[in-house]
């Protein structure tokens, strides 16, 4: 199974270093003064890191597929929170200014190149948590069993964290079902 997941409000509350322009939209250049050291260790976890490093210790390919640009800063707080991965997929720059959903289609397709698999194979065997709803439609219409991170990880609060473990088991267990469907 390989589970794939974004970071920022899906793995990581990083909110606090986040602002908005006038528009709603996030002030790109506010976020890049913020991904200092001191901040991005401030950065919180959330309930679905629980199910990330469940996947990764139970043997699963673990992919990050972010629409960050990946700093040392960010690859340290990874490390310092157990969060390890296989392969992590970022945005090559700050003159990337593809589409969320563009670009981690983009990155789908680097990793299947990476793990020498067929976009279809791929679909079959994974799973995309992901706070981005254009970004899950996008998964989803390439076959791939997606998950809204807030609602998961909404859930994941209520019901505490013993809950992740016997929820990756169910995913798996409910995945092969859907597929035989």
């Amino acid at each position: 199974m390989i589970y794939i997941f974004d970071l920022d409000h899906t793995v990581i509350d990083s909110s606090h270093r986040q602002n908005f322009n006038s528009d709603g939209s996030l002030s790109l250049d506010q976020w890049r003064e913020n991904c200092t050291a001191g901040k991005i260790m401030q950065d919180k976890l959330l309930p679905l890191a629980s199910l990330m490093r469940s996947a990764y210790k139970s043997g699963h390919t673990v992919v990050i597929n972010t629409a960050r640009v990946i700093s040392t800063h960010d690859k340290a707080y990874l490390g310092a929170n157990g969060l390890r991965y296989h392969l992590l997929l970022s945005r090559d720059g700050d003159l990337d200014q593809r589409s969320d959903a563009h670009l981690k289609y983009a990155k789908l397709m680097e990793m299947c190149k990476h793990f020498e698999i067929s976009i279809k194979r791929m679909a079959r065997t994974s799973v995309f948590y992901d706070d981005n709803l254009k970004v899950l439609a996008m998964a989803k219409s390439l076959g791939i069993l997606t998950k809204f991170a807030p609602e998961i990880n909404a859930k994941m609060n209520k019901y505490g964290q013993v809950w992740p473990t016997t929820m990756a088991k169910n995913t798996v267990q409910l995945n092969l079902i859907q597929r035989k469907a």
